[in-house]
């Protein structure tokens, strides 16, 4: 008797234009895992379900998650997707029914991120398809592709984390601060990713995950480690190309860098927040993080770092009392101009 297929027709209904097509998938019995990598990328021994996870749909390329292709979808937002997929066609045919190769693989991805990106879904969602199109480029060996969804699936899943009280995408909060400290660590980011660790760590939750807490305090050993023997350095966006590919992929749209690292129920809003770029220095965010560990050992509750930002910045304010400094050129000068009207007395 012929030994069964790993591959077997799975029928599907497209949402946006109706049509009814097959797409392969892989039979569980079939899946053997090889090896699980410290960003949740698992290595298969044999035929990946990862690379059929996604259905594109041969007649209008939408794509999405084979858990979510078929999900009927609003009538306003079919209309809107049917127009803009039409104005986006692949530059060649491409079969996705049948056996992928890796190119064939990512290509499936980033139509997925197009068509997320078109939905404008969550950013959990699309963080996910990030972070998986930087494994599939991993498995073909483009490092600078692979660093480029690296990065972008770091800036979704940052501003996911700071929306989401309970959950990332389909990961729980204990699991998103894990990963995003993976994250950073993989771009040498290391005062950042021991930060995120430790948040994974002192999460009130981490006893439930056991595997998640032992693979944080390995990582976190990690970081410091490297952070020991090397400066610190942050990837530039502008040192990454988007990579090339045969669809016509819209940019992720620009998360701004945040200070945020959790978030925390101690304390209620008092004003509306706005976000805005800041970059700190090593020994700043140092401090930062300091403040984070003691503020957790006297209280087990998790303080952000954009907290402790605001809660100095609102400290100046009620200190100065409306008094702002003047004839100042840059950093040091502001700085000493501060001291000294902090160090003079009031009337």
């Amino acid at each position: 008797m012929a030994e069964l297929s790993a591959y077997f027709d799975r029928k599907y209904t497209c949402p946006i234009c109706q049509m009814t097509f097959t797409s392969l998938a892989i039979r569980s019995s079939k899946v053997y895992i090889g090896e699980r990598e410290s960003d949740f990328h698992t290595i298969y021994k044999g035929a990946n379900p990862t690379h059929y996870s996604i259905i594109v749909c041969p007649v209008c390329n939408y794509a999405a998650s084979n858990t979510l292709f078929a999900t009927p979808l609003p009538m306003n937002l079919v209309k809107g997707l049917s127009a803009a997929l039409a104005q986006m066609p692949l530059e060649k045919p491409i079969d996705f029914s049948k056996e992928r190769d890796l190119d064939t693989v990512l290509l499936s991805f980033q139509l997925a991120i197009r068509t997320a990106q078109l939905k404008k879904v969550a950013p959990g969602e699309l963080a996910g398809l990030l972070l998986a199109a930087a494994w599939i480029t991993r498995e073909a060996g483009n490092g600078e592709s692979e660093s480029y969804y690296l990065d972008e699936a770091l800036k979704h899943y940052l501003q996911a984390f700071q929306k989401s009280s309970s959950h990332v995408g389909n990961l729980s909060d204990v699991q998103a601060a894990y990963l995003i400290g993976e994250l950073y660590l993989r771009q040498d980011n290391y005062s950042e990713a021991v930060n995120w660790f430790n948040i994974a760590i002192f999460h009130p939750n981490i006893k439930m995950n056991p595997a998640i807490e032992k693979s944080a305090r390995d990582q976190w050993s990690l970081a410091r480690e490297k952070a020991k023997n090397a400066p610190e350095t942050v990837p530039s966006k502008d040192n990454k190309a988007e990579p090339d590919s045969n669809v016509k992929t819209k940019t992720p749209e620009e998360v701004p860098t945040v200070v945020a690292a959790s978030k925390s129920t101690s304390a209620p809003q008092r004003r509306n927040t706005m976000q805005m770029m800041v970059h700190l220095y090593p020994d700043q965010i140092e401090w930062l993080n300091q403040i984070v560990n003691r503020g957790y050992e006297a209280s087990k509750k998790i303080i952000s770092k954009e907290q402790i930002l605001r809660a100095v910045i609102d400290t100046l304010m009620e200190k100065m009392d409306g008094d702002l400094p003047s004839n100042f050129s840059n950093e040091k000068d502001l700085q000493s101009k501060l001291l000294a009207m902090l160090e003079s007395p009031k009337d």
